[in-house]
């Protein structure tokens, strides 16, 4: 059985299931999600894994909203029947994106990018650009490595009109009123996290976690750029749990270098919950929970699997590395 830690005030299991091969995400380009995409359209492929996974002590898993589309709408099915099955009730880290309008338009993608890079150059403009093009998650985003360069040339990062940022609390309140049948152990706010943090508009991000709070949910902030945005956030107030970040050994999505944040991990004053540790099955589950669990001994990991023989395979490695451990 997985050992348990603490997050906060909640007792979670130190070895998390994340959800995206469920919903046909491999970080390793087309074929690969289209090979997802097939096995995982069968509900039943799902249950199975989920059924192994909560048997063996994983009894959190990650969730998008329901509002995600057909596939999150299974996949949460899946969850229900998986506990059904096993008698055993699943709790959810549910992944819920900020919804950011500028001037009552959704925020562009890539635009945020770049504000990340201006801010982020300063720790090396080649080498931070070379991370940012050649980051191999961020290559199986289609046309990244042409069209990132392309708005360098041709868009510019956001500026003042950052002071003009909102939040579409109809979508907020639409997306929590879907959760409300649901064992929520935690809400994960996405990655939009960072350009509020280093967009310098953390009182928007306040008022997000404070009205998941009123909500009585209780929160954790993810982010892609831990070494930007945590010290940010570490000297703030919001009042959140936890961090949801990618740590792997290869640095991969861990911006704007792996040794930031390494630094910003260690220093961190909340616990961290570690994602992409295998960088998209480009790690031995052996080799990254090592980096995870022992050179940085942070207290929770969540993983992707796309079969049973992958969820044993981890679950084997974890444990071989957590026995014995404290909690």
């Amino acid at each position: 059985m997985i050992p348990t830690t603490k997050i906060g005030e909640t007792e979670v299991p130190r070895l998390i299931l994340g959800h995206l091969p469920f919903v046909g995400e491999s970080y390793q380009g087309k074929v690969k999600n289209a090979e997802y995409s097939r096995r995982f359209s069968k509900i039943g492929n799902i249950v199975t894994i989920l059924t192994e996974a909560l048997e063996q002590g994983i009894t959190v898993v990650s969730a998008p909203t329901p509002d995600e589309g057909d596939r999150a709408l299974q996949y949460l099915e899946a969850v229900r029947e998986a506990s059904r099955e096993t008698g055993l009730e699943l709790a959810l880290i549910v992944c819920l994106r900020i919804p950011l309008l500028i001037d009552e338009k959704p925020i562009d993608d890539y635009r945020r990018w770049l504000t990340y890079y201006q801010v982020e150059k300063a720790y090396g403009e080649d080498d931070v650009l070379r991370r940012y093009l050649r980051d191999p998650i961020l290559q199986a985003r289609e046309g990244w490595e042409s069209k990132f360069p392309e708005q360098l040339k041709h868009s510019k990062p956001y500026s003042n009109e950052l002071a003009r940022i909102e939040i579409d609390y109809r979508k907020i309140v639409g997306a929590l009123a879907t959760l409300s049948s649901m064992n929520v152990t935690f809400i994960e706010l996405g990655s939009e996290t960072d350009l509020l943090a280093i967009g310098g508009r953390l009182d928007l991000l306040d008022n997000m976690v404070e009205l998941l709070r009123r909500c009585r949910y209780r929160c954790l902030l993810g982010s892609h750029h831990a070494g930007t945005t945590m010290p940010i956030l570490e000297r703030s107030k919001i009042a959140f749990d936890g961090y949801v970040t990618p740590v792997n050994k290869i640095g991969v999505m861990m911006f704007p270098t792996k040794e930031a944040c390494e630094a910003s991990i260690r220093k961190s004053g909340k616990p961290v919950i570690a994602i992409k540790p295998f960088a998209g099955g480009r790690i031995h589950p052996q080799q990254a929970l090592e980096y995870v669990y022992r050179d940085l001994a942070l207290p929770a990991c969540m993983i992707g699997v796309g079969s049973e023989d992958e969820l044993r395979q981890d679950l084997s490695a974890a444990l071989n590395i957590l026995r014995g451990q404290p909690k």
